[in-house]
């Protein structure tokens, strides 16, 4: 009888437990977006770069830049920025749909630099076939 009431208790504890774990909250998804405003634009393009198997990566990195990285008035201050669209377009894992999407995104955003924008991604593409 004594062992019944024992599994009973050692029932209860262990439900108790596997609650506590499924109800746990998890910490804030705040941390994440921090991470990725701390990210450089230069860090963005090594990404790129690097990168060769993770399409979500590379996905994300065009999400930064969209958001947080707004091409400068001049041309010689948004080097870094033109570097950024020619190794998306040269990297092998955007299809043309999401190369056009960053293409169309950025005209929308700096319709002063599109030729600039259009001559880098050009090139990238061009690179990519060889």
């Amino acid at each position: 009888m004594l062992y019944l009431i024992g599994g009973f208790f050692l029932f209860v504890v262990l439900l108790l437990v596997v609650i506590i774990f499924i109800f746990k909250k998890s910490p804030p998804s705040e941390v994440e977006p921090i991470k990725k405003a701390q990210m450089s634009l230069s860090q963005l393009i090594k990404t790129l770069k690097i990168e060769k198997s993770d399409l979500s990566k590379i996905e994300k990195t065009l999400e930064i830049m969209l958001k947080s990285y707004p091409f400068p008035e001049d041309e010689k201050e948004a080097e870094e920025h033109f570097k950024f669209v020619y190794f998306f377009a040269k990297n092998p894992l955007p299809s043309a749909k999401l190369i056009v999407k960053m293409q169309k995104e950025l005209f929308e955003k700096n319709p002063k630099h599109a030729k600039a924008i259009e001559d880098f991604q050009v090139r990238g593409v061009d690179a990519r076939k060889k």
